[in-house]
């Protein structure tokens, strides 16, 4: 007799289950819009032996540009696809799949490369500041 009065609590608390906003990918394509468009590297983190880390500006000569597209795709300066791009970034804490919305263009230099990819950039974004950090590489601030 009890199996019967849990059957409809079982459903009842299965259909008032909603999906998770993360899931939603408009949701996603708000987020990569965010920092969507041309970012310049100014400054480069580095630590000292005393574990105290410290930003040091970016040579001009060694300044590094990147554009991120709407549906998260990393693309160099001239607008080719990034050789070693990640396949997902984590915005502000939210894990983000790049999929490619349009198809992308051959770059010849990436052939030329022998990539161990970093599969996940760490992107803290503010207003008009991105500090990225990959896998072994130290972090870099952008600017718009």
């Amino acid at each position: 007799m009890k199996r019967l009065l849990y059957i409809p609590l079982v459903l009842v608390w299965l259909l008032s289950c909603k999906k998770e906003s993360a899931d939603d990918p408009m949701q996603f394509g708000a987020v990569f819009k965010t920092i969507a468009g041309p970012w310049h590297a100014i400054e480069v983190e580095t630590s000292s032996l005393d574990n105290k880390s410290t930003w040091e500006p970016v040579a001009a000569a060694k300044s590094d540009s990147l554009i991120f597209r709407n549906d998260g795709v990393v693309l160099n300066a001239d607008g080719t696809p990034r050789c070693c791009a990640p396949a997902t970034l984590i915005i502000n804490g939210q894990l983000l799949d790049v999929k490619p919305q349009t198809v992308l263009p051959n770059n010849p230099q990436c052939e030329l490369m022998n990539c161990i990819t970093c599969p996940t950039w760490e992107i803290s974004w503010n207003d008009d500041q991105l500090i990225i950090g990959t896998c072994a590489s130290p972090r870099m601030k952008y600017v718009r």
